[in-house]
C-alpha cells in the first residue's frame, strides 16, 4: 500500500488536497461524508469518512489508505455489509484524522492507529480520534507559548 494521504489545511475534507480527486461517493449529508479518493498521478486509493459531527459546525474525518481491490469492494457493497467492510478498513492501519470546520475546511490533522483488538464501534473510534487531535493541539499551543517574544 502507499503512503498516508497528505491533507492541506483549509481544504474541504472530501477534497483534502489538489493531488487527489473523489472517484466514488459512498454517503452524502449536505456534503460527501464517505467516499473513495484517488491520487491524480499515481494510482493510490484512500477511504474517507466523517466519523463525528456531520451536522455540526466542527466535524471529525478519518482517512485510510486502501488497495485497488478494496476500492472495488467498497463500490459493490451496501447497507450493513458496507459498514462492516468500512470498519475493517480502519482497524489496525495507520490513519490520518482531520478536524474540520464547516466554513474553514480542515483545521488540524493527526496520525493515529487503531488497534485491531478494539471492538468496532464508531463512537469509540471518534473519541480516540478526538483525543489524539486535542493532544496534538495542546502540544502545539504549549510550544507556541514557550516561544520567545521579541
Amino acid at each position: 500500500m502507499s503512503e498516508r494521504i497528505a491533507l492541506q489545511l483549509g481544504a474541504r475534507p472530501w477534497q483534502p488536497s489538489r493531488s487527489v480527486r473523489m472517484v466514488h461517493e459512498l454517503n452524502h449529508y449536505d456534503m460527501p461524508t464517505e467516499g473513495i479518493l484517488k491520487t491524480r498521478l499515481l494510482p493510490s486509493y484512500y477511504f474517507f469518512a466523517c466519523i463525528d459531527g456531520v451536522a455540526d459546525e466542527y466535524n471529525l474525518w478519518v482517512y485510510s489508505t486502501i488497495t485497488w481491490a478494496e476500492a472495488r469492494q467498497l463500490r459493490r457493497l451496501q447497507a450493513s455489509e458496507l459498514r462492516r467492510f468500512e470498519a475493517h478498513l480502519l482497524m489496525g492501519r495507520p490513519l490520518v484524522i482531520a478536524m474540520a470546520h464547516e466554513d474553514g475546511g480542515i483545521l488540524h490533522r493527526a496520525h493515529v492507529q487503531v488497534s485491531e483488538q478494539l471492538k468496532v464501534e464508531e463512537p469509540r473510534l471518534a473519541r480516540q480520534a478526538w483525543q489524539s487531535v486535542k493532544e496534538e493541539i495542546s502540544a502545539e499551543a504549549g510550544a507556541i507559548e514557550r516561544m520567545a517574544y521579541c
